[in-house]
């Protein structure tokens, strides 16, 4: 008995020894080989000058100061590439990470918008993050390219209300779009220009700023926002731009409008109405009436113009809607004079969130009658694949090159909505491959492709035209 007894527990003894070694390793991976212990402290407003050799990385630790929202940044330092006459510069391409004090990720980022050939465009990324006082968060830094060795700046401050992202269109001019808002005000005004100073971030290449849209998740899951409205000329509000604004109630869109993105609004409970005075603004799927998980709202109402998108989208998506006007939709055939001078009356003006229902002009005339610019069609993306690489952490994705549009929009994460560990990529040419790299190693990923085309405007301002999201695949990262 005492045998049987002795076999029985150096079994279970090496069972043990076996489930911790097991362990060990799956805590090591999902710790993406990270020394923690070696994290070095940095403070608030203190620019930090880092060097990294080929295969490493620059591992620090915050703690935070106060409760807020915190802007993490990395910019890549200058070098020169060419000799004597053929001299010029370009710069090294950091990536980030953030991690919590648990050590799991948090977010992922690859530096913004970066045109080499574009005089005083730099590689730089940014992070916003809610931090509670005393609570430990990591940031991981590193080179684009893992085995090249380089220089950049990091640095970590207490984000202003609007975080903005510069997009370069040529040498001398660009646009913002609103990275993340972190303010706590009920009602909230948005101008058409900021002016930025260099105080505010890392990277500030023009100072008189034009607000050109709402980038993606930019105001998501605020607790307090209870009523927006819109500058006059913004242009696009973006996907899951206000997702989960459980306050949100009166939102005021602007005339010039062109884009409501896909999801923009899902989840926000309280906004049981809302009012489009354009005609052509493109509504991307469940962008206005779903909850968060995709179900339709009983009790949401569109106030729309008749012929307008806005009315086609309420049909398509049995959505409660009422019409403001009965006047047609205007043609090509058109006076440019009364419009030049219509649109300078209303700047500014946001439309009525409800309007007393009627058929007259009175509530809300048509707009005046304008030179029509055909917006182009996009193709649906499809994902031909998605295979591991022969290095771990990546996973290449291809699919079905569309002929003539400008690019691709790549958006990835750990569960089927993408909101967790989730990836983000833009490609601007027409690529049908792409390589995403630093992600979690052994882990499955859920990935969709969608297509782009650049077109102008009646006012000539450069805008995307986009397609359907492709399917959904999934693909385990090696």
């Amino acid at each position: 008995m005492k045998k049987v007894l002795l076999i029985y527990t150096m079994i279970c003894m090496f069972v043990i020894m076996v489930l911790c070694s097991t362990l060990s390793v799956a805590v090591a991976a999902a710790y993406n080989d990270i020394d923690f212990d070696s994290a070095e402290p940095i403070e608030c407003d203190v620019i930090y000058k880092k060097t990294v050799e080929n295969n490493s990385y620059i591992l620090s630790s915050f703690t935070a100061p106060e409760d807020g929202y915190y802007l993490f940044e990395a910019i890549g330092d200058k070098y020169k590439v060419g000799e004597f006459f053929e001299k010029k510069y370009n710069y090294y391409e950091p990536v980030a990470a953030l991690y919590d004090s648990d050590k799991n990720e948090l977010q992922y980022v690859e530096f913004d918008f970066y045109e080499p050939s574009i005089k005083g465009q730099v590689p730089y990324t940014k992070m916003v993050q809610k931090l509670k006082k005393g609570e430990v968060c990591y940031c991981k830094t590193q080179l684009l390219d893992p085995e090249s060795s380089g220089k950049y700046s990091i640095r970590v401050m207490k984000a202003p209300d609007l975080v903005f992202t510069y997009s370069s269109a040529d040498e001398f001019s660009g646009n913002y779009e609103i990275y993340r808002y972190t303010g706590s005000s009920k009602e909230f005004t948005l101008n058409s220009s900021y002016t930025v100073g260099k105080d505010d971030s890392l990277f500030t290449p023009m100072d008189d700023v034009v607000l050109d849209g709402i980038g993606l998740n930019a105001f998501e899951g605020n607790e307090y926002l209870e009523s927006i409205t819109f500058p006059y000329d913004l242009k696009y509000i973006a996907s899951e731009a206000f997702l989960n604004c459980k306050m949100l109630n009166t939102v005021n869109l602007s005339r010039n409008l062109g884009i409501i993105g896909y999801r923009a609004f899902a989840g926000c409970e309280s906004l049981k109405s809302i009012t489009i005075n354009s005609y052509d603004v493109v509504l991307e799927p469940q962008c206005l009436g779903y909850d968060e998980n995709g179900n339709k709202y009983s009790d949401f109402k569109i106030f729309c113009n008749e012929d307008s998108t806005a009315e086609e989208y309420a049909k398509q998506n049995g959505i409660d809607y009422t019409l403001i006007t009965k006047e047609p939709k205007p043609t090509d055939s058109s006076d440019k004079t009364n419009t030049s001078n219509s649109s300078n009356n209303k700047k500014d003006q946001p439309a009525s969130e409800k309007p007393n229902i009627s058929t007259s002009a009175s509530v809300s005339s048509a707009p005046s009658k304008v030179i029509k610019v055909v917006k182009p069609k996009v193709k649906q993306a499809k994902i031909k694949k998605v295979t591991k690489t022969s290095k771990k952490k990546r996973l290449k994705v291809k699919w079905k090159k569309i002929s003539g549009v400008s690019g691709y929009e790549i958006k990835c994460g750990l569960n089927r909505k993408m909101n967790k560990g989730k990836r983000d990529i833009t490609i601007k040419k027409n690529s049908n491959s792409k390589i995403i790299k630093s992600l979690k190693s052994k882990k499955i990923y859920y990935i969709k492709v969608r297509a782009y085309k650049t077109y102008k405007s009646e006012s000539g301002e450069i805008r995307k035209s986009y397609g359907k999201w492709s399917k959904i695949i999934r693909a385990k990262t090696r």
